[in-house]
């Protein structure tokens, strides 16, 4: 009993067999599950499934689940790999660099996937092995990586020169530890506005999401002074930074303008309703899978991207005219 029997059993050709179970996308999947139920018959499945899944693997390295904006990437990223018939295998790197490396090695030399997608590293990588490998949102440098990042620098130019057109002058930037590149954006844009960088306006928190926004301000209503506009790293330290101007009294336009970054799906529906930079996750992940897959397809490709995603600010009515 061999693949001849399998063949002949299923009304196939053996090359066909051999396909369904290489995982090869010549044949189609009712094709393939028939060739697996006539030699699940014939007691030869796990035989010549022992090595091999008749589907492709992705692993994907993301820092953390507990952002609502990363779990929102892996939700589309994951239906991008479904919709290529494949399957997602996900680790959480927690920010860390050498988790990263320790991840990714372990995905190209030990387990087996198809490919690998890591999301916003820091810090240097190298792919020796060329496995499939694409980059979303990563700094450093990444050798033998595709990569796709958004352009938020032009946004956050585009909400600079927009508040300076409605008369602000003190603008503030407000992140964490997480979002320097963000402020790197910020910093430059102002400059280019012929702007004041105020070391009292550009705040860092040790702290992340709306706790990092709350800290902020109390620290500027400690110090009995407050900017004009705030441009936050993303909308949660935007969120933070609402709630506890209000309930201090500070109005949101009429005090203090603020723009967030991300446009969560919760920024239109504030009782004020967030201003943010859209980064258009569906669209980076579906390039980050599209080349994944055509790599995996295809093992002479081996030309590398660096894609640029634009971004676009969207203007609500958090955002007005500075404050006589």
């Amino acid at each position: 009993m061999n693949m001849k029997s399998i063949a002949k059993q299923a009304g196939v050709s053996l090359s066909t067999v051999s396909k369904a179970f290489s995982g090869s996308k010549e044949i189609s999947e009712k094709t393939r599950q028939h060739v697996f139920d006539v030699a699940k018959q014939q007691g030869l499945f796990d035989t010549y499934s022992k090595n091999t899944f008749h589907k492709k693997v992705i692993g994907v390295i993301c820092p953390e689940l507990i952002s609502d904006y990363y779990t929102a990437i892996l939700t589309a990223l994951n239906r991008e790999i479904e919709a290529h018939n494949c399957i997602m295998n996900l680790s959480i790197s927690n920010f860390k660099a050498e988790r990263i490396e320790e991840l990714f090695s372990y995905y190209s030399a030990y387990c087996n996937v198809d490919g690998v997608i890591v999301i916003s590293a820091r810090g240097d990588l190298k792919n020796p092995q060329l496995i499939p490998a694409v980059t979303l949102l990563s700094y450093g440098l990444y050798e033998g990586f595709d990569r796709i990042s958004f352009d938020l620098y032009s946004s956050i130019e585009k909400a600079v020169f927009l508040l300076k057109e409605l008369g602000h002058r003190n603008i503030a930037f407000c992140g964490e530890g997480l979002t320097l590149e963000r402020l790197s954006s910020f910093e430059k844009a102002m400059r280019k506005a012929v702007l004041p960088i105020h070391s009292k306006w550009v705040r860092t928190s040790s702290k992340r999401f709306e706790a990092a926004g709350e800290e902020i301000v109390q620290a500027w209503l400690a110090e009995g002074a407050l900017p004009t506009a705030i441009i936050a790293a993303y909308d949660y330290i935007a969120i933070g930074m609402i709630k506890t101007l209000k309930k201090n009294g500070i109005r949101i336009p009429e005090d203090v303008s603020i723009i967030g970054i991300d446009d969560i799906p919760l920024a239109p529906y504030l009782e004020k309703s967030l201003s943010s930079i859209r980064t258009h996750a569906e669209e980076i992940c579906q390039k980050a899978v599209e080349i994944i897959v055509k790599k995996i397809d295809n093992q002479y490709y081996r030309s590398r991207q660096n894609i640029i995603i634009p971004t676009e600010l969207i203007i609500r009515e958090s955002i007005g005219p500075a404050p006589n």
